[in-house]
């Protein structure tokens, strides 16, 4: 009962566990206090939906999050900015998760309590050191403290939690409820992996072909646009503009580095044959684990600083330290030879590098830098302020919900929400990341619907080039398949019309075709095809091609049975993930956010 009991909840992992602590390793960012000012209620961040969350609520999920960090290791330089970042995420979520509670009017009752707390006991509870032995949760043990009348345990604690977060468990189980897995969903699942083709093919990648678009006129482009409306039409696009400040070192901290690596320096100059040593013990990048042992390389494609290095080098003799943008290096020079073939110089060498971090007064300078900048483009644009700060912008493409392609915004969803909602030519807060602050513009947002053409010129003119392309890597295909069927080699066919000769022994109905990558319409075309015949010419998103099926391997029902339990389970999970992630998505969406947290925090 335990372990059926353990099943249906695996969903509240989902929302509830914390889960920041992945990625703080790696990095250090900052944020400073401000006391209140500006607008909004006093010792209130934000509202939700009209529901104030306190500063002090707020900071005591922050502390909880900075404490799981702390207790598993140092924290790093001005992470606190990133940790409250999360903890944002996190209040908002269980603030409107705890609304729909209340909405819905989902309780616990005192039995329903004790009998989750019995089964299901929550994960801090089973991770107890108390509760274990060898390391593992014990269940025994568990239930023998849960009985004992003298107990020491403050179960009244546990109690609470389980009062509070059985409700939302509850909401959560009625929300994925309606995630449905058919026998014909497994099976369909089944063969997209395990129905396999063996093919060789001559495929023609359409950038092959040169289109002379000095020919190509507004008409053209008309006609193309007026020809092909569902190219052109969709839900609303937004488009930013992005400035970075990034997160360097400053100069005090690099001379710590460097004092570091000339210690190691002068020990492997003691003891010449110690730099793989070192290497093992103090390098930062991949080649440590081999003593810091590099691939033969041109010296030609080594960073400027890093030719400069080795060039004035003899074979054994170890450089001075090499200072780059966030790391410091060392090399020893192995062999220096001439390639017979290229004619290029090409060296062997090994290599000790760590990373340089910004130190507390690097990230304080960065923190003034990223405020004023801010400031400043909240009055004149962030194009305008990033120039006279001297930093780089960039603007994105026009994008639709959920399709940014911007990891900060799968991270920090209220971001996104903003750039949809937000007037255009607001400027967000500075958003903290590994790499350093991220500040964001709008600069225009397209409505649902048909893009005008104005808007859409420069697309279609681009999809024009490509379908102009296309047409003629499907004419070579055609030309190719007829010369073939006629007697001709495959390698003969494929020099003839600009075609390359490929294999692949493993297409399944995924859609990818080897390193050709995803081809959905050329996969399903060779799905449909006859083993031992070629195939009509199949056309995909970026090439044309001919196959001929030289197997075809289909899995067999006894195989169907062994695997079918495990796809079921991993297809209901992963649709019960998607069905909650819609919900939120919707809420987030629907909700009124109000965020002074301005008020209280710099960057």
């Amino acid at each position: 009962m335990m372990q059926s009991m353990r099943d249906n909840m695996k969903v509240i992992i989902w929302v509830t566990a914390i889960v920041f602590l992945v990625g703080f390793g790696i990095l250090q960012l900052g944020g400073v206090l401000n006391p209140p000012s500006g607008s909004g209620p006093a010792g209130v961040i934000a509202k939700i939906n009209g529901e104030p969350i306190r500063y002090e609520d707020f900071m005591g999920m922050y502390q909880t999050i900075l404490n799981q960090v702390r207790a598993g290791r140092q924290l790093r330089e001005g992470e606190d900015s990133y940790i409250r970042e999360q903890a944002w995420q996190q209040m908002v979520q269980s603030k409107l998760m705890a609304q729909e509670v209340r909405r819905r009017g989902i309780t616990a009752s005192p039995e329903e309590i004790k009998i989750s707390i019995r089964f299901a006991p929550p994960p801090f509870v089973v991770q107890a050191p108390g509760f274990q032995t060898n390391g593992q949760f014990d269940y025994k043990k568990y239930l023998a403290e849960l009985d004992n009348p003298n107990s020491q345990v403050p179960w009244s604690q546990v109690e609470a939690y389980v009062a509070e977060t059985l409700p939302q468990q509850k909401l959560q189980e009625q929300i994925v409820s309606a995630a449905k897995v058919s026998v014909a969903d497994v099976r369909d699942q089944f063969l997209l992996v395990n129905e396999t083709l063996k093919v060789r093919y001559v495929y023609f990648p359409s950038d092959s072909f040169a289109v002379d678009t000095s020919r190509i006129g507004g008409a053209d482009i008309e006609t193309y646009y007026r020809s092909h409306p569902e190219e052109f039409t969709g839900p609303p696009e937004v488009k930013l503009q992005v400035a970075l400040v990034p997160r360097r070192p400053r100069d005090p901290d690099f001379a710590v580095a460097r004092e570091r690596m000339l210690g190691i320096r002068e020990q492997i100059v003691a003891e010449p044959d110690s730099f793989p040593k070192y290497a093992r013990t103090y390098s930062e990048i991949g080649s440590a684990q081999g003593g810091g042992d590099a691939m033969d390389i041109a010296a030609a494609d080594m960073r400027p600083k890093f030719q400069a290095a080795l060039k004035t080098l003899q074979p054994g003799q170890v450089s001075d330290v090499v200072k780059e943008e966030r790391s410091v290096h060392l090399f020893r020079l192995d062999k220096r030879w001439i390639d017979p073939k290229s004619k290029q110089v090409m060296v062997h060498y090994h290599e000790i590098a760590f990373r340089v971090e910004p130190g507390a007064e690097a990230i304080r300078e960065i923190r003034k830098s990223v405020q004023a900048l801010l400031t400043d483009a909240r009055k004149s644009g962030l194009a305008k302020a990033a120039t006279r700060a001297g930093v780089t912008t960039s603007e994105t493409p026009y994008f639709r919900e959920t399709r940014s392609n911007n990891d900060i915004f799968k991270r920090f969803p209220e971001t996104e929400k903003w750039a949809f909602t937000a007037k255009v030519g607001s400027v967000s807060h500075a958003i903290p990341t590994e790499n350093g602050w991220y500040l964001y513009q709008i600069i225009d947002r397209q409505p649902e619907g048909l893009r005008t053409l104005a808007q859409a010129r420069v697309f279609a003119r681009e999809q024009l080039i490509h379908s102009l392309q296309l047409a003629q890597a499907t004419d070579a295909a055609t030309k190719a398949r007829a010369a073939i069927q006629g007697g001709m080699s495959e390698a003969e066919a494929a020099k003839r019309f600009r075609g390359l000769v490929g294999t692949d022994a493993g297409i399944t109905r995924n859609g990818r075709l080897g390193n050709l990558g995803v081809e959905p319409k050329i996969v399903g075309g060779l799905f449909g095809t006859p083993p031992g015949t070629w195939s009509q010419p199949l056309t995909g998103t970026w090439s044309a091609l001919v196959a001929i099926v030289e197997e075809h391997a289909r899995p067999t029902e006894e195989e169907f049975r062994k695997q079918a339990t495990d796809i079921r389970n991993k297809l209901l999970n992963d649709r019960r993930q998607i069905r909650f992630n819609e919900w939120l998505q919707a809420v987030r969406k629907s909700a009124k956010i109000e965020d002074f947290r301005e008020n209280y925090f710099e960057a």
